[in-house]
């Protein structure tokens, strides 16, 4: 499907989705921190790899 053709929301997700998914991990990070240390790893190891996928994602888009 071409950018055109594509509805706003499918653009804004297509944009953001990383960053979010990365800003609701940092939260269950912060919450869960110290109540079980494999999950606040998991979300802290989640935060730092969709943080990084989210960060490239809109420096790539801005360029454009």
């Amino acid at each position: 499907m071409s950018n055109s053709k594509q509805s706003k929301l499918e653009q804004w997700r297509a944009k953001y989705a990383a960053i979010l998914v990365a800003l609701g991990c940092l939260y269950s990070f912060i919450v869960n921190w110290g109540d079980s240390w494999f999950l606040t790893g998991l979300m802290g190891l989640g935060v730092c790899i969709c943080g990084t996928i989210g960060f490239f994602d809109i420096k790539r888009r801005l360029k454009r």
